[in-house]
């Protein structure tokens, strides 16, 4: 065989295997990809008394069992409930392995028992994709059951102006023949008022408040006077959730000395002004 046609065959060989005849090729990935969600985490906490107040933030993790490259466009979201609404965290940074979703606490939500992750999937906005490795993430996503420790009280927010208000009477109050909501300086003290008073023991409610009354750290909160919300715990007592609020206001306390400062309440006991 001659150079030239030698060449010529060289050539030809080299055509085949281009046009994918036997010849190498990088295969584009096809289908799901093998990363599956782990789990997710509630890895946030909220800034005091294990209750979050509105402006505070949501944090979930997402763990991916593949530790390969994340690419995603458009807006991504994780459906938590909040209450008795379904809300979306926003899909805010990802790495290998990790996904983060975040949520702002806004004025008006409230969860007594604690947020919780429904079973379902990752929703995926308009248009958008979530990739792991080049090819698309099975997006199923395993509940969280509510916890005690993730409870949010946004009624109201750190700092707006509000009034005591001993109008509302959902809640009963041992009688003291004194006017006036009550108010305790330690959440233990008002807590155990209140426990006491869930369990059906008024006169050992009204013991424990006279008794921190004489000594200055439990005081009556007067009507309509004005106050300012700080911070919010909600509590529970034999399955029974109660709020409690920190609110800053005059309090008037043995021989009716009056004491501007922050005292621990009930939410029923503070009201937005007329």
């Amino acid at each position: 065989m001659s150079r030239a046609a030698a060449a010529a065959l060289a050539l030809l060989v080299l055509a085949a295997c281009e046009e994918g005849d036997g010849g190498p090729t990088s295969p584009e990935p096809d289908g799901p990809s093998n990363a599956l969600i782990d789990r997710v985490e509630i890895v946030s906490e909220p800034a005091a008394n294990g209750t979050y107040l509105a402006g505070e933030e949501l944090v979930f993790a997402v763990l991916v069992t593949s530790g390969d490259e994340v690419e995603t466009t458009g807006e991504v979201f994780l459906i938590f409930d909040l209450g008795l609404a379904s809300q979306p965290a926003t899909l805010a940074a990802h790495e290998a392995g990790r996904l983060e979703f975040r949520y702002q606490i806004r004025r008006g939500d409230y969860d007594g028992d604690g947020i919780s992750i429904p079973e379902g999937e990752l929703m995926l906005g308009p248009g958008a994709t979530l990739r792991i490795g080049g090819a698309d993430l099975d997006r199923t996503v395993s509940g969280v059951p509510a916890g005690a420790g993730h409870r949010v009280f946004a009624r109201y927010s750190p700092g707006e102006s509000l009034i005591f208000d001993t109008t509302l009477d959902r809640f009963p109050v041992p009688s003291l023949g004194l006017e006036g909501a009550l108010g305790c300086a330690a959440i233990e003290d008002f807590a155990g008022i209140v426990e006491a008073v869930l369990e059906g023991n008024a006169a050992g409610a009204a013991a424990l408040f006279q008794v921190a009354w004489q000594t200055g750290r439990c005081v009556t909160l007067n009507q309509g006077a004005p106050a300012i919300f700080l911070s919010a715990a909600i509590a529970e007592h034999r399955n029974e959730v109660y709020d409690l609020v920190l609110a800053y206001g005059p309090g008037a306390g043995l021989g009716g000395q009056e004491t501007a400062a922050n005292w621990w309440t009930l939410a029923d006991f503070l009201a937005e002004p007329p």
